[in-house]
């Protein structure tokens, strides 16, 4: 049981009652008196809306909430997990830490019975990065400030403390130069990092600045855990979508600095073109191809409210098999291989003709030359609730099936236009795999079906629409080895697609 906490706000400028004017699921809550409470949830990012009337409760969860853009502008609701921050690789001998540079093998202060690959002097373990970092002003490294002296004298006194500020205030400025070169040349050297001799274009901040009217609200297009995406015009007209992370979110720049490095491998239709990228300012910006039709769990979750007309049976597979053949690329045509880790609805873009773009490479990892002959890699669990992989969850076993996992996902979304996760569903229905899994197992598939693409749909259809469930059945399968891979997956669209249109064409 959920218990209203104060502050509660029965007024009706509280969010909670602009989520319920806009939520046609609530709207039986309009004839009653409201009160509500607003406040954050479990992470320092994650927000939750509570409704209190007569004694009943309910609530959304959202992350990166800002209660003063309009509900449009809101993003998707969701949770936050937060995993404990990964410790130094252990090790037993020096040849153990080759792949961390600037580590050496020591022994564990925490645990003197291990050794682990600890940052060598003026450099401390980042474990978001999993890098040792050059030490700066702020990251915990000690630090023996310059002082310069001061000579006493009864003769100039004014005209020696008036050349002691002057150089006071040189030598900080030199030191805030120095220290954002620093920082400038850090950031490149991540970007270039198994870059395979590509780079991306190098925007100033001056030009990102002026092209999204300096990062104004009425051009955030959405937020994540990352940070926040703008849209932007160039000078020469085109028209561009700029992610930058959070001030002080150490995590978010890292990921957007990974993004680059991902996109810089990459060139698929159906993969967000990266356009380049600005390092000159505080954080890092990701410069891309603006594609303009939302994403698709707008399309699928929010279509009545941002009068979209709902996705026939067809687009959706378009859809389906566009995203798998990005995501097959991903794993099987770059090099090195890649793992989106973050494969979910609202990290799918429509473009204006609804043709799929997968965007979002944040949580992307790159398999390295050494892990190419492993069956998975070991990696903290990075990924969005309802869409992830239990086997990674529980053993940090990361392979491209934990994205045939995620996918199996977006395909029950597909055929269902239910949400991964929704709160408003009863308790044991709130995880869309846990409901579905006991829908297949009752062949009630049918049931659940969206009736937009159900009601009026041929014998063909409905067929097809029975062979996707299947597909995505055997996408969540439990044991990962059991699932196909990403390559049979589009394939086996491509067929389903090739029935459909087949039979069209004679009909």
């Amino acid at each position: 049981m959920l218990h209203l906490q104060v502050p509660i706000n029965c007024s009706v400028n509280c969010p909670c009652h602009t989520y319920i004017d806009n939520t046609p699921s609530a709207a039986a809550c309009k004839r009653e008196n409201l009160c509500c409470s607003f406040r954050t949830g479990g992470s320092p990012n994650a927000y939750i809306i509570r409704v209190h009337v007569n004694g009943c409760m309910g609530y959304q969860s959202y992350v990166n909430f800002d209660p003063n853009l309009p509900f449009p502008k809101w993003p998707a609701p969701g949770l936050e997990l937060m995993w404990t921050a990964p410790p130094e690789p252990l090790c037993k001998t020096p040849l153990d830490c080759r792949e961390l540079p600037f580590s050496k093998c020591l022994t564990n202060p925490a645990n003197s019975a291990q050794k682990r690959c600890l940052c060598k002097k003026g450099r401390y373990w980042d474990p978001a990065t999993g890098y040792c970092q050059k030490c700066r002003h702020g990251t915990g490294c000690k630090y023996h400030k310059n002082q310069t002296p001061v000579i006493g004298s009864s003769v100039g006194v004014l005209v020696l403390l008036a050349l002691t500020g002057f150089l006071v205030y040189r030598q900080r400025q030199y030191v805030k130069k120095s220290a954002r070169k620093t920082l400038i040349k850090e950031r490149e050297e991540i970007l270039n990092a198994n870059s395979g001799g590509k780079s991306a274009k190098i925007f100033t901040g001056k030009e990102l600045k002026k092209a999204t009217i300096d990062f104004s609200r009425e051009n955030l297009l959405g937020s994540g855990g990352f940070g926040e995406v703008f849209k932007g015009i160039l000078d020469d007209g085109i028209a561009i979508a700029v992610k930058r992370a959070k001030p002080g979110n150490a995590k978010g720049t890292a990921q957007v600095l990974n993004e680059v490095r991902i996109l810089c491998q990459v060139n698929h239709r159906n993969l967000v073109r990266l356009l380049g990228c600005c390092v000159d300012l505080d954080q890092p910006l990701l410069v891309y191809e603006y594609v303009p039709n939302g994403t698709l769990f707008d399309h699928l979750h929010k279509s009545e409210i941002r009068n979209r007309t709902p996705l026939r049976w067809l687009r959706r597979l378009l859809i389906a098999h566009q995203t798998a053949g990005g995501l097959a690329y991903l794993h099987s045509s770059a090099v090195p291989p890649i793992y989106h880790r973050d494969v979910k609805t609202s990290n799918i873009l429509l473009d204006e003709n609804l043709d799929a773009k997968v965007s979002d490479f944040g949580l992307s990892r790159l398999v390295g030359l050494s892990e190419r002959d492993c069956t998975y890699i070991h990696t903290s669990a990075q990924g969005t609730l309802g869409y992830l992989d239990p086997e990674y969850y529980l053993n940090l076993q990361l392979t491209d099936r934990s994205d045939v996992y995620s996918f199996g996902v977006v395909l029950l979304e597909l055929l269902t236009s239910k949400k991964a996760i929704d709160f408003n569903r009863e308790e044991e229905n709130v995880n869309l795999v846990v409901y579905m899994k006991r829908i297949f197992d009752e062949e009630r598939l049918m049931n659940v079906i969206d009736p937009v693409i159900k009601d009026g749909a041929s014998e063909v259809e409905l067929e097809t629409m029975k062979a996707i469930g299947d597909l995505a059945a055997a996408c969540l399968d439990e044991r990962r080895q059991n699932r196909p891979s990403m390559k049979e997956v589009a394939d086996e669209i491509e067929c389903v697609i090739s029935i459909l249109t087949g039979d069209a064409s004679k009909g």
